[in-house]
């Protein structure tokens, strides 16, 4: 009569696979084939690294050479008197037109405001015991010059004048109270930087 039972049957006991030559053999192979591939990928990447280092070293190297090349010329860059003077006429002439054009400007700004508003002006505030003997346009500048019973008449007269259309902004320069040789008081205004005397 049988007391025990073997349940662990020898289809399920643990079995020793020992490698083979042809398991060893692709092994080996295949280590060796992707070592291989490693290996070319990172040479061709570093010649290619190497090629691009060395265009970027000629490179840098044209460029100082350029750099020198061009610091050379304008050490040894010498002004050329004739051009010199050439630039001074010119600026010179630039000058004179920049002047001339501010002239014809001022010239045109005058016509736009019109003789014809300064005599209506000049004729409205005319107050008695002044006369004028002499009024001189200089672009936008204007000379008076007269002569007057009263002193205080002078000033009465530029105060109303600096309300009127044509002196409204303008300060009057210039003014001078004299008298004559026959004791006449005179004046001589302007609204410019200077006037004549005579």
């Amino acid at each position: 009569m049988k007391n025990r039972v073997n349940l662990y049957h020898p289809e399920f006991h643990p079995q020793l696979r020992l490698l083979t030559l042809t398991i060893v053999i692709l092994s080996w192979g295949l280590s060796i084939l992707f070592c291989s591939l490693v290996y070319f990928y990172l040479t061709s990447e570093q010649q290619h690294f190497k090629s691009e280092m060395a265009k970027i070293e000629q490179n840098k190297q044209q460029q100082q050479i350029l750099i020198n090349e061009l610091q050379h010329a304008v050490d040894n860059l010498n002004v050329d008197p004739k051009l010199l003077k050439q630039v001074e006429k010119n600026q010179q002439l630039i000058g004179h037109k920049k002047n001339v054009l501010n002239k014809l400007a001022g010239q045109e700004d005058l016509k736009s405001i019109g003789f014809a508003n300064l005599m209506i002006d000049l004729a409205s505030h005319n107050p008695t015991g002044l006369w004028l003997t002499r009024i001189n346009l200089d672009g936008m500048n204007v000379v008076m010059e007269g002569a007057a019973t009263d002193s205080a008449i002078v000033p009465k007269w530029l105060n109303s004048l600096g309300q009127t259309d044509y002196f409204k902004g303008q300060e009057f320069a210039n003014t001078r109270l004299y008298r004559d040789a026959n004791q006449q008081l005179m004046f001589v205004i302007s609204t410019g930087k200077g006037f004549d005397n005579e």
